[in-house]
């Protein structure tokens, strides 16, 4: 049993952190199955109650995750490898010999279409089928591929029929990637559905007959004629030779932070130029100038900017007023924009580097604004340093007692005041790795969305005073894990709408379905299951309500999500979403996300 259990460690972090992070728990040794103390789960954190997990909800728990981890590692790719090789005797030796299923009809609706791209879904009423026609039918779901053939199944949900009998059937939900080429064009197809199987313990898999049945609830297919982006860095210019990665550097610890990407056309001839930094690099800044045709060149030297040690942060603001954007780096240094010819170390002639300081770190983020409308460029600063936040509780949505936060207010030539608390603009105990500016109430004024890596964001609402009044931008808005954010009008309606890129966890998703309701409040358990939800797009309707689409599988699955833009990719008028996400890979050929 603690052999199988090994299988799904993966969840240990999803159970403790999803369930017992700021709570009390009973944790036991996985290879004795020792009992040990209660634990408290974080440095000093403070919990009035004391529930924990029973040791037979928790042992229930494991043996789903490894149920799941049999059938996605075995059972599922048995069929994989199946509609690979199209072997339909290895098909229909898995399904049972009472099988049945459901399709959706053949009808297909185009959502998207231009000279490259086709995006199609599904639509019309389900047809029954039997064994033979499902084998049919699923197979040609590959019929359009004749090259680069991936087949891949993901368990998103899994339970037993009967939580007191594991050795009857399973219920759950899956979805099925297909993809490939076909006479060069590219092909992609999505399949969801629901499934019924007899118990996936690795005996019954090989008997076969384990399938029972198979109710398809929605497909979706995107045909393109090439790939719809292509890494072009280095033939335009942008050396990637000198940056830091994980996957080849393999000596000393992996790295999660390894520097940022700035846009902002420094010398005002009409291109976008690029800052990169790399402070694990041994030249650690790197500021591109455009050139036509969407060309650059390493103009660093040249517009005699130094190497920076350990530079990581950085923004573009004109801080001086002067109509040239400045380059600040966080806690670092200031330098000052000439006319887009050079800059010039102006660190000493601001304060801005000691007032940053001043608040316990260079921070993490920097975002400018003119929040009083005074013709002057603010800076608000956001910081996610955990070390620092070693108190509270993660399921209250709180990181410690520290107010992290900073809004700094321009006094003009380079100076700025901390005005932090007079404006009421902290964000509270929150590990922000960054905030967006919009006017959330169109009232002409900007707001300020703060993220929260251990809980719900903060509204900040711009009161035309000078100071802001916190609230929540929705109801349910617990979006834990939250890493990006960008805002827009994503619908066309003259509304900016904010969309949030967090943690989605298919093993936390199934842990979650499988937790009785019966141990935790609703409140509770509407937190936890915020924790491993994925994205949110937060639609703005006006008046401050925001409607959270978190139930909108395309937004919300798109894994371990960190930066995030709203950008018209396609220039069709309308705002797309790109979400950067994954984790560290152990190698470089099995991608996290």
């Amino acid at each position: 049993m603690r052999g199988r259990i090994i299988l799904s460690l993966v969840v240990v972090a999803a159970i403790t952190s999803c369930i017992a992070a700021s709570l009390l728990y009973r944790d036991r040794s996985l290879d004795t199955g020792e009992a040990v103390s209660e634990t408290k789960v974080g440095a000093e954190v403070a919990v009035e109650n004391t529930l924990y997990l029973p040791d037979e909800e928790r042992e229930f728990l494991w043996e789903c995750e490894h149920h799941g981890n049999v059938l996605s590692e075995y059972g599922w790719r048995i069929v994989s490898k199946a509609i690979h090789a199209r072997d339909t005797e290895t098909l229909q030796s898995t399904l049972a010999a009472d099988f049945h299923g459901s399709v959706t009809s053949t009808s297909m609706e185009t959502r998207y279409k231009n000279d490259t791209v086709l995006i199609q879904r599904s639509v019309g009423a389900k047809q029954a089928i039997g064994a033979s026609d499902f084998i049919e039918w699923l197979l040609s779901l590959r019929k359009a591929i004749d090259s680069e053939l991936a087949v891949q199944f993901a368990t998103l949900s899994l339970a037993p029929a009967s939580r007191s009998d594991l050795g009857g059937n399973w219920n759950g939900r899956c979805r099925l990637r297909i993809s490939g080429q076909h006479k060069g064009r590219r092909h992609e197809t999505f399949v969801k559905f629901n499934f019924t199987i007899s118990e996936p313990e690795r005996t019954n898999l090989d008997i076969g007959g384990w399938w029972a049945n198979c109710e398809v609830t929605q497909i979706d297919s995107t045909e393109s004629q090439n790939v719809l982006m292509q890494e072009v860095a280095a033939e335009r210019g942008l050396l990637l030779s000198t940056l830091h990665d994980n996957w080849t550097t393999n000596t000393g610890p992996r790295v999660v932070g390894t520097g940022g990407i700035y846009l902002c056309d420094f010398n005002r001839d009409g291109r976008t130029d690029v800052l990169v930094t790399e402070p694990l690099s041994p030249r650690s800044v790197f500021l591109y100038r455009g050139l036509p045709e969407g060309q650059f060149e390493d103009a660093t030297y040249e517009l005699r900017l130094p190497n920076l040690p350990d530079a990581d942060h950085a923004l573009f603001a004109d801080i001086d007023n002067d109509g040239w954007e400045d380059l600040i780096f966080l806690g670092r240094a200031v330098y000052r924009n000439d006319s887009g010819q050079r800059f010039q170390d102006a660190t000493r002639a601001s304060n801005l580097t000691q007032l940053i300081l001043a608040g316990g770190s260079e921070g993490v983020s920097g975002t400018v604004v003119d929040y009083d409308r005074d013709g002057l460029i603010d800076i608000y600063v956001t910081r996610a340093d955990v070390s620092r936040f070693n108190q509270g509780s993660w399921i209250d949505g709180k990181s410690g007692a520290l107010e992290n936060n900073q809004l700094l207010r321009n006094l003009g030539n380079g100076k700025f005041e901390d005005v932090t608390q007079t404006a009421g603009a902290s964000g509270g105990p929150r590990s922000a790795f960054t905030a967006n500016w919009l006017d959330a109430n169109d009232d002409g004024w900007p707001d300020v969305y703060v993220i929260h890596e251990f809980g719900a964001g903060a509204l900040l609402v711009n009161q035309q005073d000078g100071t802001f009044v916190e609230q929540q931008i929705a109801e349910h808005s617990d979006d834990f894990g939250s890493m990006g954010l960008a805002s827009g009008d994503v619908d066309n309606d003259g509304r900016i709408d904010v969309y949030v890129s967090n943690m989605y966890s298919k093993a936390g998703n199934r842990v979650m379905d499988n937790l009785s309701p019966e141990y935790y409040d609703d409140a509770t358990m509407a937190k936890l299951r915020r924790m491993v939800a994925g994205s949110q797009l937060h639609i703005n309707h006006g008046d401050f309500q925001f409607d959270p689409t978190e139930n909108h599988d395309d937004i919300a699955t798109v894994g371990w999500a960190w930066g995030s833009s709203l950008v018209d990719l396609n220039n069709d008028g309308w705002l797309d979403i790109h979400a950067t996400c994954g984790f560290m890979s152990k190698e470089r050929s099995k991608p996290d996300g």
